[in-house]
């Protein structure tokens, strides 16, 4: 191999590390075996939608987006690797769409089964305020 091929292999290198680690983290964080890895669910205190809709969503899209790239950037076969690399490009861009829109709900069977039961005390928690408010 000459050197501008290897140049041009770091590109696609760079992308699938960059999307390992988008799903290795996803996936540690899903887990939830650690309060460290349970922390982007929030405290007592609440929590905040964006860390918990890009962990869920957002990073396993960017790691799709990312293995697309890789697939799609390889040197000489790149153009039979799109065939797989441009849906997972897509899907992953889907998915990073969603995460971003803040405004529309995501249901709870994108959640891990540890985050159900905490989604659900907040939504009540939510609904006694909102019912407190109105009393007063």
């Amino acid at each position: 191999m000459d050197d501008p091929v290897i140049i041009r292999l770091l590109a696609p290198a760079g992308f699938a590390l960059v999307g390992v680690l988008c799903l290795l983290y996803s996936a540690w964080a899903r887990a939830g075996r650690s309060a460290r890895a349970r922390r982007w669910m929030g405290n007592e205190f609440g929590s905040t939608p964006n860390d918990e809709r890009m962990t869920v969503l957002g990073l396993p899209g960017i790691g799709l987006m990312c293995f697309g790239l890789a697939a799609v950037t390889i040197p000489r076969i790149g153009l039979y690797l799109a065939v797989i690399g441009a849906p997972l490009l897509l899907l992953g861009l889907a998915a990073l769409f969603l995460a971003l829109m803040l405004f529309i709900p995501l249901p709870d069977a994108i959640y891990p089964r540890w985050a159900r039961p905490l989604r659900q005390q907040r939504r009540e928690q939510e609904r006694a305020m909102k019912a407190w408010l109105r009393e007063r």
